[in-house]
């Protein structure tokens, strides 16, 4: 028996456009639909992975940035406690007895004990580097001295005296070094400095601004912004005057040093003192600051000046 196909079989065979040309028109859309899908896909792409680089360089930016803050404003560490003895595996290497008024811009006195037998140290160099933990800085509190003995009347090295002067109030880790190895350190705490001028002496025929027998220069007084010349004396051993002389100042109320003279060496004696050597120096604003001379990174005494306004004439 044959089955008479329905009369809609014919009519689904037919295209569905009145006219042929619509069909090819369809075909070709779809075509460039395609191609621009593709194009799409890999726009998108390419836009995900720039926008994925840009957000990388934005996080190494901020890091940048933050990593450059906290080295340049932050404090190193200060949360670090005042210790006044080191220990190694719960064993006490040594121990320091700070001069009770010690305070920053002046020399103090330091007793160090040494707990090893005398030798262990004996014949090694012994130096103490200090690092201001506010700021960072890092100066050179005693250079390095041979130990030949042991204390005066002690067995080993329990009486270690020396004095050094530290340029900023505040704690400093203080790090003992035995031929320039780390050895152990201490943290103390460095009061706040005097501020009172510092007073004037006559050496030779000159008036010098600074502390007799140590340090001083000749002072026409300082003007904020004005340069004008100085001549600095120094007294000492010839081992001490030895190296590059910087002048550094700081201003009341601030802890940041400005280097304000150098010179490769001093020049030899003159008007009493055992070197001296010409120098000029400006100040930029008025105030109360205090000159610190080091000379091959060891802080001499400081002295403290008046810079008066620039007044225009």
């Amino acid at each position: 028996m044959d089955l008479q196909e329905p009369y809609w079989t014919e009519q689904l065979k037919e295209t569905p456009f009145r006219e042929q040309h619509m069909r090819e028109e369809i075909k070709r859309q779809i075509r460039l639909k395609t191609r621009s899908g593709a194009r799409n896909n890999t726009n998108r792409k390419q836009a995900k992975f720039v926008i994925a680089a840009a957000s990388l360089l934005v996080v190494l930016a901020c890091c940048s940035i933050i990593f450059s803050f906290m080295s340049s404003e932050s404090p190193l560490y200060e949360d670090m406690e005042e210790r006044h003895a080191f220990y190694h595996n719960e064993k006490l290497l040594f121990e320091v007895f700070p001069d009770p008024a010690l305070e920053a811009g002046r020399a103090y006195g330091y007793i160090f004990r040494f707990t090893a037998p005398i030798q262990e140290l004996q014949g090694k160099m012994l130096s103490i580097h200090a690092v201001h933990l506010n700021t960072g800085l890092e100066v050179t509190a005693l250079p390095p001295v041979l130990i030949t003995e042991p204390s005066s009347g002690y067995l080993g090295l329990e009486r270690f005296t020396t004095a050094f002067a530290l340029p900023l109030e505040g704690k400093w880790r203080y790090e003992i070094r035995l031929d320039d190895m780390r050895y152990g350190d201490v943290v103390l705490n460095v009061g706040k400095p005097s501020w009172k001028i510092t007073t004037t002496f006559k050496s030779g025929s000159y008036m010098l601004r600074g502390i007799e027998g140590k340090v001083g220069f000749i002072d026409p007084g300082f003007i904020a912004g004005q340069g004008n010349k100085y001549m600095w004396h120094f007294w000492g051993e010839t081992e001490e005057l030895q190296g590059e002389l910087k002048i550094m100042a700081v201003k009341q109320g601030d802890d940041k040093l400005l280097e304000v003279f150098k010179a490769k060496s001093l020049g030899g004696a003159n008007n009493g003192a055992d070197r001296h050597i010409p120098s000029s120096m400006s100040l930029p604003e008025s105030g109360l600051w205090r000159l610190i001379p080091f000379i091959d990174g060891r802080m001499l005494e400081s002295i403290v000046v008046e810079v008066k306004e620039n007044r225009p004439v």
